[in-house]
Parts: structure tokens; sequence; C-alpha cells
């Protein structure tokens, strides 16, 4: 009897088996379900360009299942560089830290980075509107559109885009629930007489898969600036007391 053919045979061929049953079966539920949408991840990664002085933002942005909303933000001028951190807390409470001398005109307002991850999500819908579980290759982006203006809106500003406008670039995955995005937006600035071609270049990645929240509840608020969406919310006097981040989820979900 060859070795082959023997217990240890045998054994080798089940291993191999295996091996390959794992190479090749499908991965259930692994990849993105058809039905999400590009206004859906947990996590997206957001590098813009802006046209004119050299102005250039990045942001973080993280979703939490309990609605808290973390924002990353690194924003260039030339020869100028502003790192922060800004957290909405059940829609109410605003948490920032890490602007430097512009703390209260960056930390405690989300409307940029708000309105420009619209301005990417919507350009996405635009790009490719099966969404990005459709997305399994590298997907040329060609988007013009003469008649649609795009409006962005949040809860204390507004913004938009007049047709015509155009789009181009590319979207392809990066792994299994990542997908990246590189997109340069054409546009005109102004109106009138003093309207002009210009144009933003949009890049980042968008994960839809289930991650933790950077922030648990035992983070400490001490270094954190404390600012309220609504003046004389219920909760402001009882969040003084507040010294965790948990604490001031509940004092916000009890009121």
């Amino acid at each position: 009897m060859s070795a082959a053919a023997g217990p240890g045979g045998r054994l080798a061929r089940g291993w191999l088996a295996a091996a390959l049953w794992l190479l090749f079966a499908p991965l259930a539920g692994a990849d993105i379900a058809p039905e999400t949408r590009w206004a859906d991840p947990t996590r997206v990664r957001l590098d813009v360009e802006f046209p004119g002085d050299g102005y250039h933002a990045s942001w973080n942005l993280y979703r939490c299942d309990c609605g808290d909303l973390l924002v990353h933000s690194e924003l260039n001028v030339p020869g100028e560089v502003e790192k922060g951190e800004t957290l909405l807390v059940g829609r109410r409470a605003v948490l920032s830290r890490g602007f430097g001398d512009h703390q209260a005109e960056l930390g405690a307002s989300l409307d940029a980075p708000a309105l420009m991850m619209q301005l990417a999500l919507r350009l996405l819908e635009r790009a490719e509107p099966s969404g990005p579980g459709r997305v399994t290759g590298v997907a040329e982006v060609d988007v013009e559109d003469t008649i649609n203006p795009i409006y962005l809106e949040t809860r204390s500003a507004t913004g938009g885009f007049q047709a015509p406008w155009s789009l181009d670039g590319e979207i392809a995955p990066v792994g299994m629930k990542q997908r990246r995005f590189d997109l340069h937006f054409h546009f005109t600035a102004g109106a009138g007489s003093a309207a002009q071609a210009a144009s933003m270049r949009l890049r980042g990645q968008a994960d839809f898969a289930d991650s933790d929240f950077p922030l648990p509840d035992s983070t400490p608020l001490a270094d954190w600036q404390l600012t309220w969406r609504e003046e004389g919310d219920a909760a402001a006097g009882a969040a003084e007391r507040a010294a965790t981040l948990g604490e001031l989820r509940k004092l916000i979900g009890g009121d």
C-alpha cells in the first residue's frame, strides 16, 4: 500500500480538500448587502482639495450605534494647520478639543465637515446609483448634469451648487466592505459676470463594516469643551456634573 493510499494519505487529501473549500467557498454575508446605500457607512475618510488659495481639509467621520457622531479634522491653509476633534452627543451636546486658538469657531460646529460629507455622498450616489455593493472592480466615473442642482443642508447651514456641473474619477473596492473613491467635481462658482469655472477633488474611503466606536463610555470629559446646540438645553445644568462620556450620554438620554 502506498503512502498516498494509507491513513496518512487520506489525512493529507482531507486537509487539501478542506483548504480548497475555504479558498473557494462563498463568504456568506461578507460583502456589502445590495440594499446598502452610500449614506450608510460606519466610517468615512474624506480629503478635499478646494479651488483657489491652496486650502485642503481632511476629515474622518465615525458613526456610533448610539447615535453619536465623531469627526477628526485637519484643516490646512498655506502656512497654517489646525487639528481637532468634534463629538456630537445625542444630537444636542457638542464636545470639542484640540483646535487651539480657533476652538470657538472650528470646534463647536459640525457644519463644514457635515456639508462636505453630504457632497461626497451625493456625488457617489450620482456616480453609482445602485449603491456601494454594485462596485466590484474599478469603476470609471463620468457624470454630467445640466439641469439638477445639488442642495446641501445641516441644522444651521445650507449650501449647494447650481447646474451645470460634472464629475469624473473612479470608485473601487478595498477589501470586502470598503470602497475608495477619487472624484473630480467641476462646477461654476459665483453668478452673472462674476461666474467662473472651478473644481475640487474629493478622495477617501467609505467603510460599511461594523466597527467599534473610538470613544467608549469611560472616556473622561476633563479635556473636552462642552457646548449645546440649543441655548438653555434642559440637560445643561446637570451635565456639569458628568465626568465621563457615558454619564453625559445617560443625562441627555434620560432628562
